[in-house]
């Protein structure tokens, strides 16, 4: 075999690796056996119109929210999400001011049902 020949066959080897790999990765849903607590950052309405099963509702306030998790264990995982990733990421960066450090943004509640194995109340 000549020399761009097995560099194309070596690049599409590639390419089917990588391809597979990442669909492998598509699909997964998060581990929740050792989770904590699954936040849930939206209003108390929307909490009450839907949200993950199993989930708690602390609504994304600074001060509110802060207040809450100041009594949360500094050693425990969470998972949070809320009406934007943004919002998640506001209470993430709150609880990791209090020095918890295995929180992890899921983003909004959509984005949340996507990576978590569990169901949602309707």
């Amino acid at each position: 075999m000549n020399r761009p020949q097995s560099r194309l066959s070596i690049s599409i080897v590639l390419s089917l690796i990588l391809v597979a790999t990442l669909s492998a990765c598509g699909s997964s849903k998060l581990d929740v056996s050792n989770v904590t607590a699954i936040i849930d950052t939206r209003s108390p309405e929307a909490f009450a119109a839907s949200h993950i099963v199993g989930s708690i509702n602390i609504t994304y306030s600074t001060g509110t929210f802060l207040a809450t998790a100041s009594g949360f264990s500094r050693s425990g995982t969470y998972y949070i999400y809320g009406t934007t990733a943004t919002e998640a990421g506001k209470a993430k960066g709150d609880m990791t001011s209090l020095g918890t450090k295995n929180v992890t943004n899921l983003g909004n509640f959509q984005d949340a049902q996507n990576v978590l194995p569990l169901g949602i109340t309707k």
